[in-house]
């Protein structure tokens, strides 16, 4: 019954946009939402036959930093880092970031950076898996991990779906050989 209802709603509302033009349809089926109390932003695309309408379909990437950070609302600097990066990911389509683009992100979502110990901070986090190792100095990279961990938050139940990372929490580096271990 619902979906007759839907179908029938579909077929009335492309009778009355199909006279208009693109830019058009946007705004009047943004109207139409933001009259329904909706808070979902349509935005223009465009695609290989022309031009589309996408209704919230990446409703993250219209937020600013702050709402970002508080709808996902990281509990830990380890997760806070991870979160500035998704969102650098999402909103500027950047593969990897710079210690001064996280700055960026985070100060603009007024919490704190911690300068000092950013160092310790994003070691833990590649340790727990949210960023790839080995990506260079200046480049902090969000892992495939990262990535799903941060798109669960804030649910913290379906952060147990997530996992853990493939070999989070292995320490590198070479074996400490004990007394026992050495010949005399």
């Amino acid at each position: 019954m619902a979906k007759k209802k839907a179908v029938d709603a579909v077929s009335k509302l492309l009778s009355v946009l199909e006279p208009l033009e693109a830019p058009e349809r946007t705004r009047v089926i943004q109207a139409a939402l933001t009259l329904l109390g909706s808070e979902t932003q349509v935005e223009q695309f465009s695609a290989g036959r022309g031009t589309e309408v996408a209704a919230g379909r990446r409703q993250t990437t219209q937020m600013g930093e702050q709402a970002y950070l508080d709808s996902k609302d990281p509990r830990t600097k380890v997760e806070e880092l991870a979160v500035a990066a998704r969102y650098r990911e999402e909103r500027e389509s950047a593969t990897s970031s710079t210690r001064a683009d996280l700055e960026r992100v985070i100060t603009a979502a007024r919490r704190n950076f911690d300068a000092r110990n950013f160092r310790r901070d994003l070691e833990n986090a590649r340790t727990k898996g949210f960023f790839t190792r080995g990506t260079g100095r200046d480049s902090i990279v969000l892992s495939h991990y990262g990535q799903k961990y941060v798109n669960a938050l804030p649910n913290r139940e379906a952060l147990k779906s997530v996992g853990k990372a493939k070999g989070a929490g292995r320490r590198r580096g070479r074996k400490k050989t004990g007394r026992a271990g050495q010949r005399e």
